[in-house]
C-alpha cells in the first residue's frame, strides 16, 4: 500500500463528516445511563435497528462512490472476504480447543435468533454502507492513511463507551489494548480494505460471518486473553496482506514475476516479531522484563541489567535461595527469600537484598509477589536507566 498525498472536494467531504457526526451522536446516546431509562426491549430491537437503517438509506441517498476494483473483479473479492472469515472463525475453533469452550451468552430461542438478526443485520449493514462510503470518498488510490483513520474511527465507535470507563490503571489500560482495542482494529482495518476494493459487501461478508459465529453458536471458545488477542490481532494482519498481494496479480497491476521476490511469509514475520516484542515488553507473557536500577542485589545482578521474571509460579513451590520480584507500594524490589514465615492462617517471606547488611524490615506475603527471577541479561538496560534519570526520577526509586 502507498502512502500517497489525497485530495478530495468540499462537499464530498461534509457529506463524510455528516456520516461521522450521526454514528458519533448515537454513540453517546448508546451507553447504560441512558439506555436505563428507556425500555430495553423497545431500544435494542426498534430504536437501535432503526437508527443503523436509516442511517444506511440515507447513506444510500448520498452520490454513489466507486470502490476501486472493476465489476469483473467483485466475485474474486467476495469469495476470499469469505474465506478469510472462514479461516479466522477456524482458528478461534481451534483457540477453543487449546484453551476450553463455553456456553454462550446471547439468546438462542427461535425469536433470541430472529431478534438478534435483527439487532445485528441492521448494525452490520449500515456500518458497512458508512465505512464503504469514508474510504472510497476520501481516497482512490491505496492509502495507509486514509485506512487507518477509517479503521480508528469504526473501532471507537464499535466498542463501548462504558469499556473506557471501566479501565482503572495501566495493567487494564494494556490488557485492554492487547484483548480488545488491537483485535478490533485490525480487524476493521482489513474491513475497511475489503471496502476500499469492492464496497460494503465484502467487508459485510467478512464481519458477517463471524459475528454469526459469535452471536448464534450455542458454544463460544473461552480463550485466555493472551490467546485472544494474538489471534484477533494476526488473522486480519495476515489476511490482508495475501489479500493485497492476490488482487495485485489477479487485477494485473504488477506482472506475477514481480511479486515473487514479494513473498507474504516476511510481512507475516515481520508482524509477528514485531507484535511478540511488543506484547514481551509490556509483559503480556509469562515471563516479563524489568529493569534493576540499584546494587542491592550485587554481584548477581547489577545496575543496568534486565531480569527476566516468571509470573506462572505456584507461591507454594517458593522456597528459600529463590530470588523473588515483589511489590513495596508503587516500587518493584528484586530480592532474594532467606525465610518463610508459615503459621495456620498464612505464609509470609523474609527478604534480603545481597549486597544488603540486613533483611528488608517487612516480610512479603504472596498476594505481592510478582514473579520469581529467573535470568539475568547484562548491561542491555542501561538506555532505560538513562532515560529515567532524564525524567529526574529517583533511581533509588524505581527498584532495588
Amino acid at each position: 500500500m502507498g502512502s500517497k498525498r489525497f485530495s478530495i472536494r468540499p462537499s464530498s467531504l461534509v457529506r463524510c463528516l455528516l456520516l461521522s457526526g450521526l454514528m458519533l451522536c448515537f454513540y453517546v446516546i448508546d451507553n447504560p445511563s441512558i439506555i436505563a431509562r428507556m425500555n430495553s426491549t423497545v431500544y435494542n430491537y426498534i430504536i437501535k435497528p432503526g437508527f443503523w437503517l436509516g442511517l444506511t438509506y440515507f447513506a444510500g441517498c448520498l452520490p454513489k462512490v466507486r470502490s476501486k476494483s472493476k465489476q469483473r473483479y467483485r466475485s474474486f473479492i467476495n469469495w476470499w472476504a469469505f474465506n478469510f472469515s472462514a479461516i479466522l472463525v477456524a482458528v478461534l475453533i481451534m483457540g477453543g480447543i487449546v484453551d476450553g469452550f463455553g456456553k454462550s451468552p446471547y439468546n438462542h430461542s427461535i425469536s433470541g435468533i430472529f431478534l438478534n438478526i435483527v439487532l445485528v443485520g441492521s448494525m452490520l449493514t449500515g456500518r458497512e454502507r458508512v465505512r464503504s462510503y469514508l474510504v472510497n470518498s476520501l481516497t482512490d488510490k491505496e492509502n495507509y492513511y486514509v485506512f487507518i483513520l477509517v479503521a480508528l474511527f469504526m473501532t471507537f465507535t464499535g466498542i463501548s463507551l462504558n469499556r473506557f470507563s471501566n479501565l482503572h490503571g495501566i495493567e487494564d489500560m494494556v490488557r485492554f489494548a492487547a484483548q480488545h482495542a488491537a483485535p478490533e482494529f485490525s480487524e476493521n482495518l482489513f474491513a475497511v480494505y475489503l471496502a476500499y476494493l469492492g464496497g460494503p459487501l465484502p467487508s459485510g461478508i467478512y464481519l458477517g460471518i463471524v459475528q454469526a459465529f459469535n452471536w448464534f453458536s450455542p458454544v463460544l471458545p473461552n480463550m485466555k486473553w493472551i490467546t485472544a488477542a494474538l489471534i484477533g490481532v494476526l488473522c486480519p494482519v495476515f489476511s490482508m496482506t495475501i489479500m493485497q498481494n492476490m488482487y495485485a496479480v489477479e487485477a494485473r497491476t504488477v506482472k506475477r514475476r514481480d511479486r515473487e521476490g514479494e513473498s507474504p511469509l516476511s510481512w507475516i514475520l515481520t508482524s509477528l516479531l514485531s507484535i511478540a516484542i511488543i506484547w514481551f515488553a509490556v509483559g503480556v507473557f509469562p515471563v516479563y522484563p524489568s529493569v534493576v536500577a540499584t546494587g542491592s542485589m550485587e554481584p548477581m545482578i547489577k545496575p543496568g541489567d534486565v531480569i527476566l521474571v516468571n509470573k506462572s509460579i505456584d507461591i507454594n513451590n517458593l522456597k528459600t535461595g529463590d530470588v523473588i520480584q515483589f511489590q513495596s507500594e508503587n516500587i518493584l524490589i528484586s530480592h532474594r527469600i532467606i525465610e518463610i514465615i508459615e503459621d495456620s492462617k498464612s505464609k509470609s517471606f523474609r527478604t534480603k537484598g545481597d549486597n544488603n547488611s540486613i533483611p528488608d524490615r517487612e516480610a512479603v506475603k504472596p498476594e505481592l509477589v510478582k514473579g520469581k527471577v529467573i535470568r539475568v541479561v547484562p548491561k542491555i538496560g542501561w538506555p532505560t536507566l538513562l532515560l529515567k534519570s532524564k525524567k529526574d526520577i529517583p533511581m533509588e526509586k524505581i527498584e532495588f
